[in-house]
């Protein structure tokens, strides 16, 4: 079965916005495409924004100085590679090099007015003929609301506005009674003078919270102390500064309003000043409504609903096939969906597939519930997954493929190459080359935090 929209939306400048822009002009068979973006600039999380008005209000997991954690074969789009740093012991980009090789990306494309800017999406809706409805603040006119129709949209806007924390007791009446002390990395900036001196504890030992707790260390009381369930997979240096403690099962307050940490090993953390979460983010488009498969029984009409929720069991964008189009109505796509420790090479590939998918050349099954035995094969897979653990690790997830994504990417490349073989020695080959140059960057990391230390 096909779906072949002539007027594309892709919402979002960021680096899964900016390729599918790119692939859908040029693989696709399209009357029209736009790019909305709600800054002022693209680059989405790579991009700092200065705007002087609510746009200041939108943060970001990178921060100004941020080394990330990727070589540049894994940032480079297909056809416009990400050039070397210029740093014999740091081969890892900075933030700023990130955001400049994004910004030259997309210059043509905002040139020839296939980017729009400074336009924020604030509701899409599900026309019962199948199309979309989209109102957005333009702030270009001080935030005046405009409204289109589109054939079908592409949302890239899936997971960092949602700052994640754990639900452990005490947390919610922590944020509620002293939110400046609760904190998330998505609000970091760097280990400025209000943590000097003060006692602090993070949560978490992936990349963000390894790094806080590595720039707080010459500044917050020692030890930092770091909240983990388990050993890291994440590259950071060993630290005396940094002491390791068990998960918090309570939180409370004494009379000074200081914060107590209870562990589970029956210890406690007194006297914290601010508790900083390095916890991730989930899923969640609360912009996003759609009309409900089942239609009233009494009077046959259909109702908006959202499609995600905070609350969602497993939490995940529900009812997608391949982790891409929504399978009630495939005219919604969603790229970016699945996280990967190479994103911009996985929105690549997706992308093209779906370029190709709305361009009629890749098939999908024909009915909405086959459409949805993708999800449940997943969802199976996944209980099969966490069950293999007394403790299972948050990154054993719905859209955290693991050790099935290069299974995952190979298929849909398979599909891209049988309808498009010149894109066979365009397209990242997904191979067990690639993935050993993949594995290699964690030594490759560690070696490059020893020469910034030294």
């Amino acid at each position: 079965m096909t779906f072949q929209p002539k007027n594309l939306l892709i919402i979002g400048g960021g680096p899964c916005g900016l390729i599918t822009l790119r692939n859908c002009l040029y693989r696709g068979t399209f009357t029209k495409v736009q790019l909305v973006e709600r800054h002022d600039d693209v680059g989405g999380i790579w991009y700092q924004s200065h705007a002087p008005d609510r746009r200041s209000q939108w943060s970001t997991p990178a921060y100004p100085g941020l080394i990330g954690n990727v070589i540049p074969e894994f940032l480079s789009f297909s056809e416009y590679p990400f050039p070397t740093p210029p740093r014999e012991y740091q081969p890892f980009p900075t933030s700023a090099e990130t955001n400049a090789y994004l910004k030259e990306f997309a210059c043509p494309f905002i040139e020839n007015g296939h980017i729009r800017l400074s336009l924020e999406v604030i509701g899409v809706e599900e026309v019962v003929d199948g199309r979309w409805t989209v109102r957005m603040k333009d702030w270009n006119k001080g935030g005046v609301v405009l409204e289109e129709t589109w054939d079908a949209v592409v949302i890239t806007t899936v997971w960092f506005d949602n700052p994640h924390f754990p639900n452990v007791p005490g947390l919610q009446d922590l944020q509620k009674q002293q939110s400046n002390k609760v904190r998330h990395a998505i609000n970091w900036t760097g280990p400025h003078g209000d943590y000097e001196g003060k006692r602090v504890l993070v949560i978490g030992n992936a990349n963000s919270a390894n790094e806080m707790a590595a720039q707080l260390a010459p500044v917050a009381q020692t030890p930092i102390y770091r909240s983990t369930r388990r050993i890291s997979v994440f590259p950071s240096l060993p630290d005396i500064r940094i002491q390791d403690i068990g998960p918090v099962s309570r939180y409370t307050t004494d009379d000074n309003d200081k914060i107590a940490a209870h562990i589970q090993d029956g210890t406690s953390i007194e006297n914290i000043d601010i508790v900083l979460f390095g916890t991730g983010y989930y899923p969640h488009v609360p912009y996003l409504r759609v009309l409900c498969p089942d239609p009233d029984p009494q009077t046959c009409a259909h109702t908006l609903v959202p499609l995600t929720s905070r609350t969602t069991v497993p939490t995940r964008i529900p009812s997608l096939y391949n982790q891409i189009l929504y399978a009630y109505n495939p005219t919604l796509a969603f790229i970016g969906a699945p996280t990967s420790f190479i994103p911009f090479i996985l929105a690549d590939l997706t992308s093209t597939w779906l370029s190709l998918t709305w361009s009629g050349l890749i098939l999908i099954p024909p009915t909405p519930e086959a459409r949805l035995a993708y999800e449940q094969g997943r969802l199976r897979t996944l209980a099969e997954q966490r069950s293999e653990s007394e403790n299972p690790s948050d990154l054993i997830n719905f859209h955290f493929l693991g050790r099935y994504e290069m299974e995952y990417a190979r298929s849909l490349r398979e599909d891209i190459v049988s309808v498009s073989e010149g894109l066979d020695g365009v397209l990242a080959k997904w191979d067990v080359e690639q993935d050993e140059r993949r594995f290699a960057m964690y030594a490759k990391k560690m070696e490059s935090l020893r020469a910034s230390r030294d």
